[in-house]
């Protein structure tokens, strides 16, 4: 797992990667330092810069349509979201489904 990049003081969260953020980064759920989901986004793209154009924007640093997180069962593109330490997170596809 790659060093995490963020201040000692953020929640250290975990997050799942279903279809090509999996893929990508050849990972079933990585470890980031994040309090919220923006800053979420910003340290995976960091640590694992394949998923730089194609599941995250290379300039802003947050998910191209398409992509989703999913937060204690909730879907959200918000970026303020909020990440504790005991939720659960997920980054799947917008058009995920069964």
């Amino acid at each position: 797992m790659p060093a995490l990049r963020s201040s000692d003081s953020a929640t250290t969260v975990e997050i799942e990667l279903f279809g090509v953020p999996r893929v990508v980064t050849g990972q079933r759920a990585v470890w980031v330092a994040a309090e919220t989901l923006a800053e979420a986004a910003r340290e995976l793209a960091l640590a694992y810069p394949a998923l730089l154009g194609t599941v995250i924007d290379r300039e802003k640093f947050w998910l191209l349509n398409g992509y989703t997180f999913v937060v204690d069962d909730e879907f959200t593109r918000n970026p303020e979201t909020s990440v504790a330490l005991s939720a659960t997170v997920l980054l799947v596809s917008s058009v995920a489904g069964g």
